[in-house]
């Protein structure tokens, strides 16, 4: 059971990934009408390219997202080493930002630590995946 709700965690990550995805789409178009910005300037073109950039790179991680949560739904066990890798690197950036004074990030630390804990070291979960 607690690798379905995880399964189905992914799966909201993959709907707000898109939606986020999306806005910056939305962001790169509306960049390039804004009155007062030159045709030609260098901030406007940098800005649109990154919104761009950042709208891929969030379509990408939400169709990762959705084939996660289908695999742990499916318990697939490819599902469960990428779920563990992206804990771990979730740890990782959080303990980063905590360093840097950023006390916002312990509610994501918990959350990776919690998921990739469970994922790592729950005999039902290695029995499930087996």
């Amino acid at each position: 059971v607690g690798v379905k709700v995880i399964g189905v965690l992914y799966y909201i990550g993959a709907v707000v990934a898109l939606l986020a995805g999306i806005f910056f789409f939305t962001g790169a178009g509306l960049l390039s009408k804004m009155p007062g910005l030159e045709t030609g300037a260098i901030v406007p073109f940098f800005g649109r390219g990154m919104f761009i950039i950042g709208g891929i790179v969030l379509v990408g991680i939400a169709v990762l997202d959705f084939f996660i949560g289908r695999g742990l739904w499916k318990a697939q066990k490819w599902s469960r080493v990428l779920a563990i890798v992206f804990s771990v690197i979730g740890l990782l950036f959080g303990i980063l930002g905590l360093v840097q004074g950023d006390l916002s990030n312990i509610v994501g630390i918990l959350i990776s630590g919690l998921i990739g804990g469970y994922l790592l070291f729950s005999q039902d979960v290695k029995d499930a995946f087996a």
